[in-house]
């Protein structure tokens, strides 16, 4: 088979309202979006030069880093969650969407964390599915 150039999807700032339960709906971005994508760039950056302050095979911690978990909660939060309804607070009042209670949830549920990794995910790939359809026509 023939190396080809195919068309790019320029597409990837598209949302999409997923249901996270009965109840919940959440609106999320695909995992391609190019804000994502330069911020999760621009963190492991920073990662990679906090690690060059160490010896080869010396491990350690500099004051104020945040584990991978927490990063990916606060970029998950602010590129890929964007909006919800149904979600309540502790005291089962509905919790209004807010980049920072996004990334409370996201830390905070494990399930709520992988359900938008694997649906923003999924989003990307029908994305990417529904381009090699078009331009194969």
């Amino acid at each position: 088979m023939a190396l080809r150039l195919t068309k790019k999807d320029q597409n990837t700032s598209e949302t999409k309202w997923v249901a996270y339960d009965d109840d919940t709906k959440v609106l999320l971005a695909r995992i391609d979006n190019p804000e994502y994508q330069v911020a999760l760039e621009r963190e492991r950056r920073k990662l990679r030069s906090a690690d060059a302050q160490f010896g080869t095979g010396v491990v350690g911690v500099i004051d104020g880093e945040t584990t991978e978990h927490q990063t990916q909660c606060r970029l998950l939060s602010q590129f890929i969650v964007k909006d919800w309804s149904g979600v309540l607070d502790a005291e089962d009042n509905p919790l209004p969407y807010n980049a920072g209670s996004a990334e409370q949830m996201l830390d905070a549920n494990i399930n709520f964390f992988l359900f938008v990794l694997r649906e923003s995910g999924n989003a990307t790939i029908e994305a990417q599915k529904a381009l090699v359809e078009t331009v194969g026509k």
